[in-house]
């Protein structure tokens, strides 16, 4: 492992721009170049957290992919309602944005952010500030791999300790620090299915519980190909993924049971793990979780034809019977991704771009989806960028958003979702209480 340097980072004032990224070549659609194409600065599902509130600051933190793809900082005042000026903190080397940055607050206010993605020798780099909920300064810690890393989701589930979810080729995997990123305990493999072509099949998100330590740690994921190698090798499909499987801790990551509490023994195969939704030949796309008082798990996946990329979103909803499945609404690419917002059992929110903009592209516009009944019935009670000419897609939920004024409750990104695009400018939004409309994320 790469020994921990200390080294200031050199930071840059950048903007409110995002990544323009398009990727996937089989399969496309009639007129598109890449399977799903767009405004990408919060891409992608994985990708989580990437933006956090802060009570004792007053303030929302949060990280995306700058129109350079590199990993750059914003933060909001609450108080004053007003951005300041964005900062780089590195470099990626190409727009691919399977390489954007993920954040984390510790309990000390210090902020970390997390960046780098597999597919080469790169390792997943650690960066953190040098003062308590300030983004100026920064400096380089122990990087998280040595490289054929990505995904990096980390979590604080008992005081002074880092757990970081993140997938490698054999599978997804969790690492922990306990001095603040100097060193790193060794591997842990989570959940580990047959790979093919020594990639992973595991397509995994994890959510962090936020209240009393020590805090759970959820699990959903997904498997790549579906059923055998061969299946995949002679069938023509674009990294299409099947079913919902779950898992969870309790005690910060030691241990991990299915949702029923029976214990799962680690790495989780797939004969062993909880199948809670059976896709049969239909693709999976997890989008989101979340975990509350009064809610349980919910689970938002799309449940899609790749041939064709219509889409079912669906809600796993766990109950004391077990998994219940709500049906939600449709849309027309795979690549829509939506979040949660979780108010109460009796106010929560969806957030997603569920109606389309650009035919034939991931995105579109962004609607507000409702439950007042812990997630079992959904209304939609409106369309937040109805007209839209761009797509807006990948929507984030602030994490700790509930604690704050609601002022900055979700962010997500808008571009051409075109391939090839008439431009690749990517701008970003938020949403919040008091607001009729979305606004532009802008430096004051």
């Amino acid at each position: 492992m790469p020994k921990f340097s200390g080294r200031r980072v050199n930071t840059t004032p950048t903007a409110f721009r995002g990544v323009w990224y398009g990727c996937g070549r089989q399969n496309t659609l009639p007129g598109h170049e890449f399977v799903y194409a767009g405004g990408k600065a919060t891409y992608s599902a994985w990708h989580r957290p990437m933006a956090v509130y802060a009570r004792a600051a007053n303030r929302t933190f949060f990280v995306y992919g700058d129109a350079e793809n590199r990993p750059a900082i914003g933060v909001f005042d609450h108080a004053a309602s007003a951005f300041a000026e964005p900062l780089a903190l590195g470099t990626n080397p190409d727009a691919n944005a399977h390489r954007n940055p993920t954040l984390l607050i510790d309990e000390d206010g210090f902020l970390y952010v997390f960046y780098g993605y597999a597919g080469g020798k790169q390792p997943i780099q650690v960066l953190r500030s040098l003062y308590p909920y300030d983004i100026s300064a920064w400096t380089h810690m122990t990087a998280l791999t040595d490289g054929n890393g990505s995904y990096a989701s980390p979590w604080e589930l008992r005081p002074g300790e880092l757990i970081v979810p993140h997938r490698q080729p054999a599978g997804w995997c969790f690492k922990k620090t306990r001095d603040q990123a100097v060193t790193w305990s060794d591997t842990v493999q989570l959940a580990t299915f047959s790979s093919y072509e020594g990639t992973s099949t595991v397509y995994g998100l994890t959510t962090g519980e936020t209240g009393s330590y020590p805090r759970g740690l959820h699990f959903a994921w997904s498997r790549l190909g579906g059923g055998s190698l061969e299946a995949i090798q002679t069938k023509h499909l674009w990294a299409r993924r099947y079913n919902v499987y779950y898992a969870c801790s309790h005690d910060g990551g030691d241990t991990w049971q299915r949702s029923d509490g029976s214990p799962c023994e680690l790495p989780i195969t797939e004969d062993a793990a909880e199948r809670l939704y059976d896709s049969g030949e239909h693709g999976i796309w997890i989008k989101d979780m979340a975990v509350a008082p009064g809610v349980g798990t919910l689970i938002l996946f799309l449940d899609a034809d790749a041939d064709t990329y219509r889409s079912e979103w669906k809600i796993a909803r766990r109950t004391g019977a077990g998994w219940e499945i709500v049906n939600l609404t449709s849309s027309d690419h795979m690549y829509d991704a939506g979040a949660f917002c979780v108010l109460s059992s009796g106010d929560i929110r969806l957030y997603g771009p569920s109606e389309p903009a650009q035919h034939g592209c991931d995105g579109g516009n962004i609607e507000e989806w409702r439950s007042v009944d812990g997630g079992k019935t959904w209304n939609k009670s409106r369309t937040l960028t109805h007209g839209a000419q761009r797509s807006h897609n990948h929507v984030k939920t602030v994490l700790n958003h509930e604690q704050s004024d609601g002022k900055f409750r979700v962010m997500w990104s808008c571009g051409d979702g075109q391939s090839p695009p008439s431009d690749t400018q990517v701008t970003m939004y938020y949403f919040g209480d008091g607001m009729d409309a979305p606004r532009q994320i802008e430096a004051s």
